[in-house]
């Protein structure tokens, strides 16, 4: 290949770079040398003069590099000179790279050279005499150079392809900073090729097409020679040269070498991909680089493409399928036929690397979890200022109370000394009289009505705090999503993929048949996408070998050769809907169930739905097939989709009409590291179940368990759907007398079936962030992670497919997980109600007792603590002696009176010592009596003993 479109598109490449290095000269002009912006001007100025001179170095023009690097000398003494001092410096930078233009343009004339070496000779750093001779002959020698080949890749073109001629090792010296160049852009402009070379085998394609396959593929040869993949190099060579025919002819592309071009585009790919570590090795790339040389010498021979190959070439990937235009892909799917898509610009990126994601993603979770726990503190805060402005509310009224009292008093004693005293001059109405105790009364008064401002301040500031509050959550939400975002990336990239997939199976079955993406642009965790790979695959294969007719059976059914296939992407919520659709003939439910019967999966007159029939196909090692090929046979295929479906919580489903085609509709959360879930809980646990398996959550009341037939049943509008016990699937020991007409319920479906758990309570839905279990809780059955809540406690995610798996590992019943009869029991945690009109005493007990294990409720006095033992069923109540509107005394005989709490134990803590007290309180019903001050290790202990007495 000559060297004229390497000199030319270096041209192009400087003029480009002109604008950018213009814009670096303003801060250089008048900025100081010291200023930020100076220096950054000039390291960006310096850097594109030496990239532009490491460019001339590496295409073998030693010239171009020598005056690259006396540009960069000079740039660097604008650091030196004051900004008045700057002139001539900055007319030298801004007339060299038009005079290297002019000199690549114009190889041909003399002149051209000399003009570019007198400025290096004129620069405020001059060229000395005796360097200027030598770039001066270096580039008095390019016209000559430009004439010859590039390497030696001039030889004769070969006849044959050698495993040789493929090889992709990457040599152990090559440089990394290629490499990562590389990597960074070869998948993207692969994908772009095989766009291309798509639109050219369907005849949409045009002479721009044709132009910018030709550049794709002269970059990617060109980066295989310096990196040294010797087979990305030399079938980007072949390929090259057949790409620069036909655009020198003008003419449409034939179909045969549009063929050879999209097999070699799809080899490409697979090429880059193994390097990447991403793809498996390319097998075929050895025919495809033979069937490249085939055509490529019948261009150099001059014969005509409009009939066969002249040699027998096998191309594993060459389909026959020519897709009608009719039918091409959407333009929003990798297969877009739109040239603006294809040829677009590329936004800018940035390469990270993996554990630097990691740690960000790990510090925005817990940036989450601490702002979801600094929302329970502000809750808890708001309520405790609530009961402030009523406590103080009370206190005020108490305090009116006690100053009218005193009032009365005063006048009382007031009138009873003016009684005695006849020689009074005035009527104690005639003049108010006040005592010291009225005057603390009053003084009071001001007091708890300055509490109550404080109060009430303090609750507006806890209102802004609360605002502020919402908007940096607000913030820490967009913060995690954006950090989420980073590991999302778009289903399209599996399109090429996809389709060389699809057209290695026609081929192998001599089908025909397109794939159509849509969706392409939905994101999905990376490591997601990579797990989905191959699943898909085997989707894909079997829609092409099992769904899809050979082309005279379609004829035969009026339907088109070749076949359809739609896989289609979509996002509901947290959840990716994933649905492969074919044309074909749909399943052959009756050789599945012979086949069934066969393997003594169903007896011979047994009844079964279509649907239990189509999910027999997800079973390892069921096939239909009597014979075995590579393809088929095995009974391994949507097996490996239905455990990938599993391993994500994720749930399959297969609908088929007879004569129309199959759907396999696949539904798993779009990202490993959050989870949309609803958190239950369970025997005072709570757990947290994936959103996408459940089907309802549904309140006690609403529904009803039942047993029927020895088995759990879950009855809701008019279904009666299996149920089990959450607690005892979790493996927690529970009682078997729970009440459970007080649990509500959560449906899940599982396997395309239904399941109901009955739970304690329904807590919260929200997106969890996702932890792995540990080392040593990753072998338990059924614990899929770990999420922190609000409150900090621990919410387990469940794997419910295991949770309610079989022991075989196949199936998986209602009464699975019933507990076992000899299981001993456990009491449910024994509850505690406190009463007493102190709130620091109420408080001081509720922590007490709630870190010894209890659960707690409070009440203020008597006939609040009725009230509450309407929702709370208490074990034990802890009252005082006196309180408001109803005393210990009076609650303990209203407790002895209820049948249904005549047994519930009462100890009696208070301040009153003397035995009078004591004997009140035996005759109310008090068990035990407990005097201020006391220990907390022989309260809890007087506890224990009563629940153990009880």
């Amino acid at each position: 290949m000559k060297l004229n479109d390497l000199i030319e598109a270096l041209a192009v490449e400087i003029e480009t770079m002109a604008s950018e290095l213009g814009r670096c000269l303003g801060p250089l002009t008048l900025l100081d040398a010291d200023a930020p912006a100076f220096l950054d001007a000039l390291d960006q100025y310096a850097g594109l003069a030496q990239r532009t001179g490491e460019a001339a170095e590496m295409a073998g023009f030693p010239g171009l590099q020598a005056v690259c690097e006396h540009v960069v000398e000079n740039t660097l003494l604008a650091a030196v000179f004051e900004p008045a001092e700057r002139g001539p410096l900055l007319d030298f930078l801004r007339a060299w790279p038009a005079l290297m233009v002019h000199y690549l343009r114009h190889l041909d004339d003399p002149s051209s050279a000399a003009g570019l070496v007198d400025r290096l000779r004129d620069a405020p750093s001059p060229m000395a005499e005796a360097q200027g001779l030598k770039v001066a002959h270096m580039l008095g020698s390019m016209p000559a150079q430009a004439n010859s080949t590039f390497g030696d890749l001039d030889a004769p073109r070969p006849v044959l392809a050698s495993a040789a001629d493929v090889a992709l090792a990457v040599p152990d010296d090559v440089d990394q900073t290629l490499l990562e160049g590389f990597f960074h852009e070869a998948p993207e402009q692969a994908r772009h090729l095989i766009d291309l070379a798509r639109n050219l085998a369907s005849g949409e394609g045009d002479g721009t097409d044709l132009i910018a396959a030709k550049r794709i593929v002269h970059t990617m040869k060109g980066s295989g020679s310096i990196i040294g993949l010797r087979g990305l190099a030399s079938l980007g060579h072949h390929l090259e040269d057949i790409l620069e025919h036909y655009e020198s002819q003008g003419g449409p592309v034939a179909k045969v070498a549009a063929e050879v071009l999209l097999d070699a585009a799809f080899c490409l790919e697979q090429m880059i991909g193994h390097v990447l570590g991403e793809d498996d090795y390319p097998h075929q790339s050895q025919g495809v680089l033979q069937a490249v040389l085939d055509l490529a010498n019948r261009i150099d021979r001059g014969e005509s493409l409009d009939t066969g190959a002249t040699r027998a070439t096998a191309a594993p990937l060459g389909s026959t399928v020519n897709p009608p235009a009719a039918t091409s892909p959407p333009a929003n799917a990798p297969g877009d036929t739109s040239a603006s898509s294809v040829t677009g610009a590329p936004t800018a990126a940035l390469r990270v690397s993996v554990q630097r994601l990691d740690e960000l993603f790990r510090v925005s979770g817990e940036v989450s979890v601490h702002t979801a726990a600094m929302e329970a503190r502000l809750k808890a805060l708001t309520e405790r200022a609530r009961d402030l402005v009523a406590q103080n509310l009370r206190l005020q009224k108490r305090l009116f109370e006690i100053e009218t009292l005193v009032d009365v008093r005063s006048l009382s004693v007031m009138r009873a000394r003016i009684r005695r005293d006849d020689n009074a001059a005035l009527d104690p109405l005639e003049l108010d009289q006040y005592s010291a105790l009225h005057g603390t009364t009053h003084a009071l008064m001001e007091e708890a009505a300055d509490a109550r401002g404080i109060a009430l301040r303090l609750e507006d500031d806890i209102a802004q705090t609360a605002a502020i509050h919402t908007r940096q959550q607000r913030l820490s939400r967009d913060l995690q999503h954006l950090v989420i975002s980073t590991r999302m990336t778009e289903v399209g990239v599996l399109g090429s993929r996809l389709q060389r997939n699809v057209r290695s199976t026609c081929h192998d079955t001599g089908k025909q048949a397109e794939l159509v993406l849509e969706g392409s642009a939905t994101l999905i965790d990376s490591d997601v996408l990579n797990r989905l790979a191959d699943p898909l695959l085997h989707v894909l294969r079997n829609a092409v070998d099992h769904g899809l007719e050979s082309p005279a059976e379609r004829r035969l059914a009026g339907k088109p050769e070749t076949g359809r296939i739609t896989l289609a992407f979509s996002r509901r919520g947290q959840q990716v809907v994933l649905r492969c659709t074919d044309d074909g003939r749909g399943l052959d439910h009756a050789a599945i169930r012979r086949r069934a019967i066969e393997r003594e999966l169903f007896a011979p007159d047994a009844v079964a739905s279509d649907d239990e029939l189509a999910r027999l196909i997800l079973m390892s090692g069921f096939s239909t097939r009597q014979t075995v090929s590579e393809l088929s046979g095995r009974g391994v295929g949507l097996d490996v989709v239905r455990e990938w479906v599993v391993g994500m919580n994720g749930s399959i489903r297969i609908t088929s009409r007879p004569g129309e085609g199959c759907t396999i509709e696949l539904s798993f959360a779009a990202s490993l590291s959050t989870m949309q879930a609803l958190v239950v809980e369970v025997a005072g646990q709570r757990f947290a179940l994936a959103s996408v398996q459940i089907e309802q959550a549904v309140p006690r009341g609403v529904g009803s368990f039942e047993q029927v037939a020895g088995k759990l049943v879950y009855r809701h509008r008019q279904r009666v759907i299996p149920a089990t016990r959450l607690a005892a699937a979790a493996g927690l020991p529970q009682s078997a007398e729970t009440d459970l007409a007080m649990c509500d319920a959560v449906v899940v479906r599982v396997d395309d079936q239904l399941q109901a758990f009955a739970v304690d309570r329904l807590v919260d839905a929200r997106e969890l962030l996702v932890k792995a279990p540990g080392r040593y809780a990753r072998h338990l059955r059924g614990v899929a992670g770990l999420s922190i809540l609000g409150d900090g406690s621990i919410a387990v995610n469940l794997d419910i497919v295991q949770l309610l798996a079989h022991p075989s590992g196949h199936a998986w019943r209602a009464d699975a997980a019933a507990p076992v009869a000899a299981a001993p029991a456990q009491r449910a945690v024994p509850g505690v109600l406190i009463v007493d009109d102190s709130l620091s005493v109420r408080n001081s007990l509720l922590q007490m007792v709630q870190d010894a294990g209890y659960r707690v409720a409070s009440a203020r006095d008597g006939i609040d603590a009725i009230d509450a033992m309407r929702g709370f069923k208490p074990d034990l109540v802890l009252t005082d002696l006196e309180m408001p509107n109803m005393n210990g005394l009076e609650l303990t005989s209203h407790i002895r009176g209820r049948a249904d709490l005549k047994g519930l134990p009462v100890i009696m803590v208070t301040s009153r010592s003397q035995d009078r007290h004591r004997r009140l309180a035996e005759q109310a019903g008090v068990d035990r009596y407990v005097t201020k001050p006391y220990n907390d290790r022989d309260l809890l202990q007087q506890i224990r003993h009563a629940l153990a007495a009880a």
